[in-house]
């Protein structure tokens, strides 16, 4: 098991008053709460940190993360919600541009605190954190007394090392891009509503693709993921050839902890085959691709991982991951594969991985 916790800070050097909490300040321009949370839950934290708000004229900060692996935090005002963030991917962020300000940086800090946010790897975006609020998030009561150990200093050491790292993966000296080929309005299923039980490699349902369209069978369209495109087929090509559901790809063989490990079959590439991969938080592989690279997949991500284990590139994509064939990769957004009904945002995207 990772760390999990829950710690709250105020942006001052004035303890609220009457409010039966203790504080205690290990870095300049901030308090930390030093009483003890982890016998109670997050939703126990955000009240006690949502209470101190409304008692002191100052951002109040509440932190947390779990098994090392996911993280929140929010800002209060006044008893009130003023920022949000969440790893969570179906709670909404709250104006986190409006952060820098309420910490005390001028104009120009908004893009670090957005490229700190993106950073898969849990434990490096924490550190990254403190150094970006100048304060210990990870306050452990037992630690109370260490206040060497607590202290943080603002700066960017830690950022500008990262930034170097990521320009190397995602910039023009990557050595793979993405290209957009498509993009198609509506969803793709696997099957017709109530029928999951069998399926096709590359041969998918179409549809809801215009308001008004009808929530059942006649509104889905066969299709055929050829790489550059989909493409129509008919419904007989569609059914024939259908096997089982699969859940989960004998080539990865998981070991799930923290960090996550995975071990690669004697099916894998030879290059791959018995080695042992720590996995990037968040992410799980995928598929190889024709040269040998293998990909994994996380939240809106495409990491490419070379035959030593090192990730080469990291590529931004919308939507999630349908399928890969070859160097292309289908991907869908909105309510594919469940919602049986029009959404006007529901996209779906071709992408062809590109060496340099």
């Amino acid at each position: 098991m990772g760390t999990s916790l829950s710690s709250i800070h105020i942006f001052g050097d004035r303890s609220p008053v009457g409010c039966g909490s203790s504080f205690r300040s290990y870095s300049p321009n901030w308090l930390t709460f030093v009483d003890d949370l982890s016998e109670k839950g997050p939703d126990h934290a955000d009240l006690v940190a949502r209470n101190i708000s409304k008692q002191i004229d100052a951002p109040v900060l509440l932190f947390g993360v779990f098994d090392s692996e996911m993280i929140w935090f929010t800002f209060f005002r006044n008893g009130k919600m003023a920022s949000r963030y969440t790893d969570e991917q179906f709670i909404s962020n709250k104006r986190l541009y409006d952060i820098p300000a309420m910490v005390g940086y001028e104009e120009g800090y908004k893009k670090r605190l957005s490229t700190i946010l993106t950073c898969a790897d849990t434990e490096r975006k924490i550190d990254m954190l403190e150094e970006f609020f100048g304060v210990c998030l990870r306050y452990f009561p037992e630690l109370s007394e260490g206040a060497e150990m607590l202290h943080v200093q603002r700066g960017d050491v830690l950022y500008k090392a990262y930034w170097e790292e990521e320009k190397k993966l995602t910039g023009k000296v990557a050595p793979m891009a993405l290209s957009l080929l498509a993009e198609y309005p509506g969803k793709l299923f696997t099957d017709y509503f109530g029928g999951f039980k069998t399926t096709k490699d590359h041969y998918f349902l179409y549809g809801y693709a215009a308001e008004g369209s009808t929530p059942n069978s006649k509104a889905l369209t066969p299709v055929h993921f050829d790489g550059r495109s989909l493409t129509a087929t008919d419904a007989e090509t569609y059914a024939q050839g259908r096997i089982p559901c699969r859940y989960g790809d004998a080539r990865f063989q998981y070991q799930y902890g923290t960090p996550c490990k995975v071990t690669f079959s004697d099916d894998c590439p030879p290059t791959f085959c018995g080695k042992t991969m720590t996995l990037p938080g968040g992410c799980f592989p995928l598929e190889f691709l024709p040269s040998g690279e293998l990909l994994l997949v996380g939240q809106h991500r495409i990491l490419v991982v070379d035959d030593t284990l090192k990730v080469v590139a990291r590529l931004s994509i919308k939507g999630d991951v349908a399928d890969v064939l070859d160097n292309y990769i289908l991907t869908a957004s909105g309510g594919s594969f469940y919602a049986y009904l029009y959404e006007p945002n529901a996209k779906i995207y071709i992408y062809e991985i590109i060496k340099k």
